[in-house]
């Protein structure tokens, strides 16, 4: 049998052992060195110049020296002026005071378990409130978890997260679950571009959105009037159904078209035609391909559009400009500006007001010699005030509507009675001379000399094309002094 313990070598009483009392005072004396072991420091290689009476180190110097020569990896503790040492065994618990850490003996060397505020440094595994596992190796329940910058230290403000992978090709992400079913993926997933994933049975996975690393561009996928931005497109944007692009800076912003169909791009934003020598189409692209709400504005900067050289701006596929398939510009430097309702609908917002200018005609017959008696004679005007877009025929006294749209019409005749009963007397504008709801009938005389001036104005929806003539009706015979038209595009039809 030993005459030791097997675990701290405390030595053992023999039978029949004199002076038993010397042998119980160094075991006990071992006890008191060795349990709840607290040692004062263990970066020493030489002992302290003045230890106190029962002082313990870790001696963990390769090759200590004085009293602690010999005594390397071991525990040493001052007792009756001198050094004693003890050999450490494998799972050995210390606490260094002057670094507040507790380390351990792995059988070959000590190691620190803990930190400076005494939380675990390194371990395979860490549970809080829950089990961890091989592949779980940090498990946490709780209903709320808190981090802060470090005002302890201090810190430097800062709060970062890291999570990190090896390569591009793998993931690094954040997974959400309902009933630990997975519903939504966030992070780098198999490549580096920052992705949102969603399920609805933790099987099948939606790309909701997407953010290019290389171009920072952000992309709604899933969304069915999201835009896809075209190659070389560097415009700074969200690129969602109601996304604001920066079209001051956007190299694809405005484009110029000479002369040409042209298909128009979901990043466009201008549209100038710079050159035309004959009709041409520019194509919308489909309405849930551009951004809700953005402003699309084509308008001719070549000064050569015309009714025979029209702009048309057409729908795509089932889509609709205010209710039709297209729209056009039929006036030089016109102009148009649509927006989308994001799914199937354009609306034309604003025209240019040089375009509407361009459809007013001013005409009159200052000394007219014409005599009105019977049917319904067309009024000739032969003095042209103004017709900057030259829809006024002098040759024919009619005017050709540039385009459909609400027409104002104002007109004024000055007429007097060559016979002595009066006369039933009309005034119309309209696209052929006859009676009708546009025409406004009055009644001059009976006195000869009688001279009558009679206004006309009403508001017409015409086509493009139309052409307006101002027209007459006496039943006895007037004689027509003066005459004056005016004509004028006071809101666009698609």
């Amino acid at each position: 049998m030993s005459d030791v313990t097997p675990h701290l070598g405390l030595p053992l009483l023999a039978a029949g052992q004199a002076q038993k009392h010397v042998t119980h005072n160094e075991a006990l004396t071992l006890l008191d060195g060795l349990v709840q072991l607290a040692c004062r420091d263990k970066d020493l290689a030489s002992p302290p110049v003045n230890p106190a009476e029962g002082d313990r180190y870790l001696v963990t110097a390769a090759t200590p020296t004085g009293a602690w020569a010999g005594l390397s990896g071991q525990v040493v503790r001052f007792t009756d002026g001198v050094w004693v040492g003890a050999v450490p065994a494998a799972g050995w618990l210390a606490y260094v005071a002057d670094e507040k850490l507790v380390y351990a003996f792995d059988g070959s060397v000590w190691a620190s378990l803990t930190t400076a505020g005494s939380a675990p440094a390194a371990t395979d595994h860490l549970g809080v409130n829950a089990q961890a596992d091989a592949t779980n190796r940090l498990a946490v329940k709780t209903d709320a978890a808190f981090l802060s910058w470090d005002d302890v230290t201090p810190g430097s403000g800062d709060l970062r997260v890291t999570v990190n992978k090896k390569a591009a090709a793998q993931d690094a992400g954040f997974v959400f679950q309902t009933g630990w079913s997975s519903r939504a993926l966030f992070g780098t997933l198999g490549g580096d571009d920052l992705v949102l994933k969603t399920s609805p049975d933790g099987q099948s996975f939606h790309t909701a959105l997407t953010a290019r690393a290389a171009t920072g561009v952000v992309a709604f996928e899933a969304s069915p009037t999201a835009p896809t931005p075209d190659a070389g497109d560097a415009t700074t944007r969200l690129a969602t159904t109601a996304f604001v692009a920066a079209s001051a800076a956007a190299a694809t912003a405005r484009v110029q078209v000479s002369d040409a169909a042209y298909t128009i791009r979901g990043s466009d934003r201008t549209v100038a035609v710079i050159a035309l020598t004959a009709a041409r189409t520019l194509t919308l692209p489909a309405a849930s391909a551009y951004p809700q709400g953005t402003v699309l504005t084509v308008m001719d900067e070549s000064g050569a559009c015309s009714g025979s050289c029209a702009v048309t701006i057409a729908a795509q596929g089932s889509d609709r400009i205010n209710g039709l398939a297209a729209t056009a510009l039929v006036t030089p430097f016109g102009s148009v500006a649509l927006q989308s309702n994001g799914y199937n609908k354009w609306t034309v917002n604003d025209r240019g007001l040089t375009f509407n200018e361009r459809t007013f005609v001013d005409v009159a017959e200052p000394a007219s010699t014409q005599i009105v008696q019977g049917g319904f004679p067309r009024i000739t005007m032969r003095s042209v005030n103004s017709d900057p877009g030259g829809n006024w025929n002098a040759t024919e006294s009619w005017y050709t509507c540039p385009r459909r749209g609400i027409y104002q019409i104002t007109a004024s005749l000055r007429v007097k009675d060559q016979s002595s009963a009066g006369t039933q007397y009309g005034i119309g504008v309209y696209t052929s001379e006859a009676d009708g709801p546009w025409f406004l009938w009055c009644g001059v005389g009976p006195t000869p000399a009688t001279r009558s001036t009679y206004p006309y104005s009403r508001l017409s929806l015409q086509n493009a094309g139309d052409r307006l003539r101002m027209f007459s009706y006496s039943d006895q015979g007037v004689y027509v002094s003066t005459a004056g038209l005016q004509i004028c595009l006071v809101a666009d039809a698609a």
